[in-house]
């Protein structure tokens, strides 16, 4: 269980924004001089050129735009990282419901991605359906991958066929590597393809080859349930990506700074 932060004022964790946007000497894009600031209009200028200068006003950066106090966009931060739902963080930040998941959604784009991981050795591949043939919303199948170091790879798909499932073993799975699955057939041809292949069957009650990856997806299903209610498939590339990243870039979701260190860039 997270235990609440003791949240700084605005003035400090806009101090922190303008070092990371700006770089840490905080100099003029321009003519490189050192910015002074101005807490009262919270902007950073050069009495030489005149220039004013914004975190959220700089177009290099993903906070382009923003209207929320840098206080309340740590406070949104720290409540998505540590799997908050939308209420408590609208709650805590003092903001709109809307608002609290418009930022959810931005965070998530801009998580690194995972295309470059390739999982080796001892790897569980499953697929699991997202969303109800009778519901609203459209029907997902997602195709995962994970190793036992919990590095994660997981792609929605159209179907689950073998030439479906093969393609993505051979983009996630190192060559070599032992392959677990069920015995869905559509995993027969894995063998024909460098790997050793150990398959379990789910009909007659074998599970235990395949937990790790069946973990993963109780764990984003009830995360979801517990955000928005439903499973949001409408979402659900991106919700995929925050889960890869929280795998594979643990260190991002310890706490707010390491996360907006890693995504803001200095100019």
């Amino acid at each position: 269980m997270s235990t609440l932060p003791v949240f700084h004022s605005n003035k400090k964790y806009w101090k922190l924004l303008n070092k990371l946007v700006f770089g840490e000497e905080v100099s003029c894009p321009i003519c490189k001089l050192n910015l002074r600031p101005n807490y009262q209009l919270k902007y950073l200028w050069r009495s030489y050129c005149r220039h004013k200068y914004r975190a959220t006003a700089y177009q290099s950066s993903w906070l382009y735009g923003m209207k929320l106090c840098p206080k309340q966009l740590f406070i949104l931060l720290w409540c998505w990282q540590n799997k908050k739902s939308p209420d408590t963080a609208r709650l805590l930040a003092n903001t709109s419901y809307t608002s609290a998941q418009r930022w959810y959604m931005r965070f998530r784009d801009h998580v690194p991605g995972s295309f470059g991981i390739v999982l080796s050795e001892l790897v569980a591949s499953d697929e699991s359906f997202f969303g109800r043939l009778r519901s609203k919303q459209d029907q997902i199948i997602v195709v995962g991958a994970i190793a036992t170091n919990e590095q994660l790879r997981l792609q929605a798909v159209t179907t689950r066929d073998m030439d479906t499932l093969s393609l993505f073993i051979q983009e996630t799975v190192k060559e070599g590597s032992l392959v677990i699955t069920d015995k869905w057939h559509g995993y027969d041809e894995i063998d024909l393809y460098d790997y050793s292949h150990e398959a379990w069957n789910h009909s007659i009650g074998q599970y235990a080859g395949t937990n790790q990856i069946e973990r993963v997806w109780s764990e984003i299903k009830r995360y979801l349930r517990k955000l928005y209610g439903c499973i949001p498939t409408k979402h659900l590339a991106q919700i995929l990506k925050e889960w890869e990243a929280r795998h594979n870039f643990p260190e991002l979701f310890n706490n707010p700074l390491n996360y907006l260190q890693a995504t803001l860039v200095p100019c």
